[in-house]
């Protein structure tokens, strides 16, 4: 977490908790999307994150979840300023950690969880090559980090910029 906040160049103080949940072992999830991997929560003056500690296993998934709720605590403060408000919340967390250089977490894990969240994939990726875009970057610097699958959709978005 501290590297992810060093990154988003955010440092006010974040608890991490995990979440109180059945081991993996025990849970019986038949292709179940319902399941939350973690979530964010502000507590008084403190930001507190909480996690599903499965997700340890899942190293870009888990990256992914720090770098969202992380971001969610970054944008607490102008979350009614953000275009479409309150109701955009969740689309904007998601923008703001492509924007911040989590890109390529957000597109792979949500391709590996088989989950799209609040964007998606097509525009994550798009999001993305616009990013890459940005800062003169080709799609080699991090198609090693892609499934062919994400790899495609990214280069299908760098040729329509």
């Amino acid at each position: 977490m501290a590297d992810i906040k060093r990154h988003m160049n955010f440092d006010h103080p974040v608890e991490l908790e995990p979440l109180d949940v059945l081991p993996a072992e025990y849970r019986h999830e038949y292709q179940s999307l319902t399941s939350v991997a973690g979530t964010y929560e502000k507590i008084g003056n403190s930001s507190v994150i909480r996690y599903d500690p499965e997700q340890m296993n899942k190293p870009i998934q888990f990256i992914n979840l720090m770098a969202h709720e992380l971001m969610h605590a970054r944008l607490d403060d102008v979350v009614a300023e953000v275009p479409g408000g309150e109701e955009a919340h969740e689309l904007a967390t998601d923008l703001g950690c492509i924007i911040a250089g989590f890109g390529v977490f957000q597109l792979q894990a949500a391709d590996d969880a088989g989950w799209f969240g609040y964007m998606t994939q097509q525009s994550r990726a798009f999001a993305l090559a616009v990013f890459l875009h940005r800062r003169g970057l080709e799609l080699d610097t991090v198609s090693p980090f892609l499934s062919p699958r994400c790899k495609r959709l990214v280069s299908k978005a760098m040729k329509a910029l």
